[in-house]
């Protein structure tokens, strides 16, 4: 439904212009869920925001295709007819994405109008269907209210709503359960999971909760400093059968409940992907399974995984 092929961004300047993603190709197949998980600053919201066209100076799309129903989205007009319509997202943090100044049934209105060409009062009766939809409880009341007057997970069920408004057949969810307590949490993946049955919405799930991840998606696509590194499954990582060491690193920082044992954490922080990489291991300098060759030479993603030093396919082997 959506491929992504051979993505690369740049942030441009001219001292030490970077890559923000390199190379990246992933497909989301109609009605799944397909997890991205990284650590920060590894280019999980600049591909969300590049599929959406939202991209602006210094950042900019170098080559690769993004490509919605066998159809490259190439000119702003392109991406422009498809946002909204075709493909929706829905944003960090609720609080800085909503206007303050406006209700939230005028904002609602304001999309479905944009995205439907119908009448005011048909849009009103349609904003209240979207509240409940999401499972907001006195909708036509809600629809008065700012957003400062409804709680973080109201909010981001208003988001979601938002991004409903014109029936997409794509959702992009970028962290939607960062700025929310567990519980809350819990129900907003819930309602994600519920939408994704119902509507057979075909889903991009970003997170860097990869316990999360595991729990919620068939397939796992996992970036690293702009380069995909792994593509698994969510049985894979529960089962710890995994191929490329940085996923395996991911998961270990992740703390065992019950379990007392120290925090595990990946050695170094993650660096710059500019010309330097070319010829090695964007990964190397951090990994433990590195020798001569990663150093010398860079992995091809082999529809799998990029690595010259895979882990075991059973995960028995330890980092």
């Amino acid at each position: 439904m959506l491929e992504i092929k051979n993505l690369t961004v740049e942030l441009s300047s001219p001292e030490n212009p970077f890559y923000i993603l390199r190379r990246v190709s992933i497909n989301l197949k109609k009605g799944c869920i397909l997890g991205l998980a990284g650590e920060s600053g590894s280019g999980k919201s600049v591909l969300a925001k590049t599929v959406m066209g939202l991209n602006s100076p210094p950042v900019k799309t170098l080559s690769g295709e993004i490509i919605l129903n066998g159809k490259p989205l190439e000119t702003e007009s392109d991406f422009k007819a498809a946002r909204g319509k075709k493909i929706s997202m829905i944003f960090q943090n609720p609080q800085a994405s909503l206007n303050p100044v406006m209700t939230i049934g005028a904002q609602l209105t304001e999309t479905i109008r944009l995205g439907r060409k119908i009448s005011g009062a048909k849009a009103a009766e349609k904003a209240a269907e979207l509240l409940s939809s999401v499972e907001i409880d006195r909708p036509a009341e809600r629809l008065k209210a700012y957003p400062h007057q409804l709680s973080g997970g109201m909010n981001q069920r208003v988001m979601i709503a938002l991004a409903l408004a014109s029936d997409p057949e794509i959702l992009i969810a970028d962290e939607p359960t960062t700025a929310l307590d567990v519980t809350i949490q819990a129900q907003i993946i819930k309602l994600i999971m519920k939408l994704n049955r119902e509507r057979r919405l075909t889903t991009l799930f970003i997170s860097h909760d990869l316990s999360l991840l595991m729990r919620i998606c068939p397939e796992i696509a996992v970036l690293y400093c702009g380069e995909l590194m792994e593509i698994t499954s969510g049985s894979d990582l529960r089962e710890d059968r995994l191929l490329h060491p940085y996923t395996k690193a991911l998961k270990s920082c992740i703390p065992e409940i019950g379990v007392k044992t120290a925090l595990t954490t990946i050695k170094g922080s993650i660096g710059r992907n500019d010309a330097s990489a070319d010829s090695r291991c964007i990964f190397a300098e951090r990994c433990p399974r590195a020798e001569k060759i990663c150093f010398e030479s860079k992995p091809a993603f082999n529809g799998r995984y990029a690595c010259h030093r895979p882990l075991i396919k059973t995960g028995e082997e330890k980092i």
